[in-house]
């Protein structure tokens, strides 16, 4: 079973993948920067200058793949 914070990171990455972000570029609230800060690090998405936007890395796709298996 997935702890609260992984669920919360595989959540965000969601969005990423659906928005290009974790959320709106407007909401500055401490979580959403953590989220971001995390999944920066980890390797698990990245800025992509020419859209202005997030994309998820190969990673990162992997991460939310995981959840999906853990669930079923």
């Amino acid at each position: 079973m997935m702890d609260r914070q992984e669920q919360m990171l595989v959540d965000a990455l969601v969005k990423v993948d659906d928005l290009g972000d974790i959320a709106p570029a407007e909401v500055q609230d401490p979580m959403t920067m953590v989220l971001r800060h995390r999944a920066l690090l980890a390797d698990l998405m990245r800025w992509n200058d020419y859209l202005g936007s997030y994309f998820l890395t190969g990673t990162g796709r992997r991460r939310i793949a995981a959840r999906h298996r853990a669930q079923s």
